[in-house]
């Protein structure tokens, strides 16, 4: 993608302490496979507020709820990162959040991810709020600066409705006396399927072949596929197929690695003297 006039790769963590993000500047990835911008931060679909649906089409919306990328990258297998408060051209705008909206974003993402078939382990994402400055030259002092209230911090988040929660009155409640908030880039990470990882009974027959990995359903019974820069509804058909696919891909693995640990045995079987039976066309199978 060509640079913008007047608009500078952008390059986070240059010349301060923290890593941050430059307001309007572009960043140096484009949407891909493991890349996704969004503009809002509606995590589930119950998130979405009426506003954002299409009154000519039934059931269209404006806005997709941040969920079905999740879902898409989480089956996909190979993770990625989701920014939230860039735009489609990959420019920075930010989204403005104090330390409790912050928490609600978290607390709704528990709960979304929660609300997945099977429900999606903490182990397989997590969050950064990534500060914007207005220019090169701007400090951070004012992400260090705001007050937080540790008690009010533990009030519950409504989430799941397309209602403001407490912390979004808060917000508001901050702006109209001139506390304006932190402008943040908010990053889920969706970390791909590692299953050396796994915590699986030790069995020293066992062949080293790599579990398969789950496939999830999003909080609405949707199964969504990441493919290059976008995610696709799959249907029941779609599922079988690809499950049936990756079924056996793990088989030919696993046959494998069965061939070559018999071929161990039996050389080790010869450096003994033992003599092993006969592999045949029937047994071999």
């Amino acid at each position: 993608m060509e640079e913008e006039e007047g608009v500078e790769t952008l390059k986070a963590g240059a010349g301060l302490g923290i890593r941050h993000y430059v307001l309007g500047q572009r960043i140096s990835m484009e949407e891909d496979v493991a890349h996704e911008f969004k503009g809002h931060r509606s995590i589930s679909i119950h998130d979405i507020q009426n506003i954002c649906f299409n009154l000519n089409q039934a059931g269209a919306r404006t806005r997709n709820a941040i969920s079905i990328t999740i879902g898409a990258m989480l089956n996909s297998g190979q993770g990625g990162t989701i920014y939230l408060g860039v735009t489609d051209s990959g420019i920075v705008k930010g989204i403005t959040l104090t330390r409790y909206q912050q928490d609600h974003v978290e607390a709704s993402l528990e709960w979304t991810l929660g609300k997945f078939t099977p429900p999606v382990p903490d182990s397989r994402y997590s969050v950064a709020f990534v500060p914007v400055i207005s220019s090169k030259s701007h400090t951070l002092s004012a992400v260090t600066s705001e007050h937080v209230d540790n008690i009010r911090r533990n009030q519950p988040h409504h989430v799941a409705q397309p209602y403001s929660c407490w912390c979004d009155v808060d917000a508001e409640a901050q702006q109209s006396l001139g506390k304006l908030p932190v402008v943040y880039v908010v990053e889920i990470h969706v970390r791909p399927w590692e299953p050396h990882n796994i915590k699986v009974p030790k069995n020293p027959l066992s062949t080293r072949v790599p579990l398969l990995p789950p496939m999830h359903l999003t909080e609405t019974n949707c199964f969504y596929f990441r493919q290059s820069c976008r995610q696709t509804r799959l249907c029941l058909e779609d599922i079988r197929r690809l499950l049936v696919h990756r079924v056996q891909e793990h088989c030919t693995l696993k046959l494998d690695a069965l061939q070559q640990q018999f071929k161990m045995l039996q050389d080790l079987a010869e450096k003994h003297g033992i003599q092993l039976p006969l592999q045949t066309e029937e047994n071999s199978h």
